[in-house]
């Protein structure tokens, strides 16, 4: 029973933490949103593009004419400011074209192509953001292409596009940094006749508002594609939070957990059980509850090594031990008054018990010189057959059916040096008897006593209460098993029906059913 509750407690322990945070999830889910980034991307290429046409006629425009820039064209730079304003203007549009292709295609190659750019190369976050992303993206790439379901795939992907906004960020303000440093080179002259010239040529003003208002538009779209992948970053963080709370405990300790939880139950269920309904505990109690004496007390015990000494030792069966101290008692309580039809009926809960009882007490009267008879009356479970380890045959039940005589289903069974006993099994019959059989059944038992001086009648609790050949019982009671109010109905009901019931037999310790099996599996 123990088992049974440790597997069901172990089945409910992995399946219902799953059911109820499912429910819980439905009644109460967590609120994780992410923004959908398609349309701010692509409003930021469209601002981008706007601001870089600006951006393009401003230059055709300063183009034009160079005659109208010349009387406001100041002293040119030296030649070491140039080379130094052209190659800022290359790198910074290096990495405008790099920054660009990480916006619209944010995988971790364009985020490296942007770490590995000279003008970011020497930033220390920039290594050490390079070298997070080149192991995560080695540790993604150890799940396989197969794993894009898998949640740990999942925060490791979003973890690469973290780091990589990271990256691009840092590129923004270094872009920042050049464009300031580009402008510094140009000196006020310049620019100042630039602008002046612009504002000189026709249509020149427009232009310049033109590119002011799609440096704010693209400005303003940039801002709102940050905050949305900040927002979708919090998102992932929050997600990956709740998949680790919904994740189960190791299976150690689920297992650890059912067992405990499964102690407890079977504790409680034996303590309630044994408080609804007591056992037999000793033989003070069984004496007490049914006011009639334990003749004995019965256990399994080890064969004494001189047993085996003789051919005539090594063919009784396991479990008869006629030299047993309890059997003796019990065989000397009853033939100190043996009843004057020779028979004695065994009955009691436990089968096996009750046909161990009756073998090892027909054994002992054997032994004594006395003509035994073994009947075994409960049809349906053969205990008798089991303890001596007989075959199956017809037995009882084809008496009872008028199959066989009782003489022709005898069988003889060796109990001791020179001594046998006859044995009538069941038959293995699973109806019950009806009223007429169970006569015929008496009255089979009672000329078969007439031909022995000692008749043993093993049946079940229904049994005795439905047909009994002699008025003489013995009851049995299995320690531990046995119920307080089984034993003080049977008792009474047999005391009712005219029985004499002349004590009790205890059993103590496991039962012999289970010797008996490890017995033929050695034999085996």
């Amino acid at each position: 029973m123990g088992l049974v509750i440790f597997v069901v407690v172990l089945t409910g322990y992995l399946l219902l933490p799953a059911g109820v945070r499912g429910v819980m999830t439905m009644v109460r889910a967590p609120r994780v949103e992410w923004r959908d980034t398609t349309i701010l991307i692509q409003s930021e290429r469209v601002r981008r593009a706007s601001l870089d046409a600006a951006e393009a006629s401003l230059a055709r425009l300063r183009s034009i004419d160079a005659s109208l820039l010349a009387p406001h064209t100041p002293v040119a730079l030296s030649a070491e400011e140039a080379l130094r304003r052209d190659s800022l203007r290359a790198v910074a549009s290096s990495l405008s074209e790099l920054l660009r292709r990480a916006d619209n295609a944010p995988l971790p190659e364009s985020f490296r192509g942007v770490a590995s750019l000279s003008v970011l190369r020497d930033d220390a976050r920039i290594r050490a953001l390079a070298d997070t992303l080149a192991d995560v993206e080695r540790e993604r790439d150890a799940l396989g292409a197969g794993a894009t379901v898998d949640p740990v795939f999942v925060a490791l992907t979003t973890q690469l596009n973290e780091i990589g906004r990271r990256i691009t960020a840092i590129g923004d303000e270094r872009l920042a940094q050049l464009r300031q440093a580009i402008q510094s080179l140009e000196s006020p002259h310049e620019r100042g006749a630039a602008d002046a010239g612009l504002r000189a040529l026709p249509d020149s003003e427009p232009l310049l508002d033109a590119r002011r208002e799609a440096q704010q538009r693209y400005d303003e779209a940039r801002r709102a594609l940050q905050a949305a992948r900040a927002e979708n970053a919090a998102a992932d963080s929050m997600a990956a939070r709740a998949r680790a709370r919904s994740q189960l405990a190791p299976l150690p300790i689920l297992v650890l957990g059912a067992a405990t939880i499964a102690a407890f139950l079977a504790f409680g269920l034996a303590m309630f059980d044994e408080m609804r309904s007591p056992r037999v505990a000793d033989v003070v109690e069984a004496e007490r509850l049914t006011g009639l004496r334990v003749l004995a007390v019965a256990r399994l015990r080890e064969v004494p090594p001189e047993r085996s000494r003789r051919a005539a030792d090594q063919q009784v069966p396991a479990l008869l031990d006629p030299t047993y101290d309890g059997y003796r008692v019990l065989a000397w309580h009853l033939t100190s008054q043996w009843p004057r039809d020779g028979i004695v009926t065994v009955t009691g809960d436990e089968s096996i018990v009750v046909a161990t009882v009756a073998a090892n007490l027909a054994a002992i009267l054997a032994n004594d010189a006395r003509t035994t008879l073994l009947i075994d009356a409960d049809l349906a479970a053969e205990p008798v057959r089991t303890v001596l380890a007989l075959p199956q045959t017809p037995g009882l039940a084809a008496v009872v059916e008028n199959r066989r005589k009782w003489s022709e289903a005898l069988v003889g069974v060796i109990v001791g040096r020179g001594r046998s006993i006859d044995v009538l099994p069941g038959g293995g019959r699973q109806s019950a008897l009806g009223p007429a059989e169970s006569q015929v059944l008496v009255d089979e038992v009672r000329r078969a006593a007439r031909r022995h001086d000692a008749t043993i009648v093993v049946t079940s609790l229904a049994g005795v209460k439905r047909f009994r050949a002699g008025d003489d019982v013995v009851v049995c009671a299995t320690q531990s098993k046995t119920r307080l109010f089984t034993l003080e109905r049977t008792v009474a009901t047999l005391v009712d029906e005219g029985a004499r019931v002349r004590g009790v037999v205890l059993w103590e310790g496991p039962l012999p059913a289970s010797v008996s099996d490890n017995v033929g599996a050695d034999a085996a």
